[in-house]
């Protein structure tokens, strides 16, 4: 056998063994998908990502004041990606548990991601990587 006969028989048999990982791949990747959206959603579904936003906030703070949303948009500096958001709020409270103020300042910044779904926006932690979720929806087109 010549040499590259051999380097081509090892390069299909290279191709083949990668081949059977795209399938287990594409299931995984929908099953986290759905499984974080899913959820998400339980926590609750809201109409705009800044009610989210301050729904969050008024899970996490006590003797709220005022809570002011700072910026709310897509998380993409080119406005891709349409559906992953990421909203900051200013909170005047006192943070739940110990009643203490938030910071000298007066007030803190709280700050998370949302998607949109066909029936509105969900929150989801950085841990569950909103980001690939949101990337994976416009892969798979979910809608949700």
């Amino acid at each position: 056998m010549r040499p590259w006969h051999r380097f081509g028989l090892l390069g299909v048999a290279l191709l083949l063994l990668v081949l059977q990982f795209i399938p287990i791949l594409a299931a995984g990747s929908w099953a986290y998908m759905s499984l974080t959206l899913a959820a998400a959603r339980r926590e609750g579904v809201y109409a705009a990502p800044e009610d989210g936003m301050v729904a969050r906030v008024e899970k996490s703070w006590i003797d709220i004041q005022r809570v002011e949303i700072d910026r709310a948009g897509p998380n993409a500096r080119d406005g891709s990606q349409a559906r992953i958001w990421f909203v900051t709020a200013r909170v005047w409270a006192a943070r739940r548990g110990d009643g203490q103020p938030v910071s000298a300042r007066g007030y803190d910044l709280a700050g998370s991601f949302f998607l949109h779904l066909r029936d509105g926006w969900v929150h989801v932690p950085e841990g569950r990587l909103p980001q690939l979720v949101g990337r994976l929806m416009t892969l798979y087109r979910y809608e949700g």
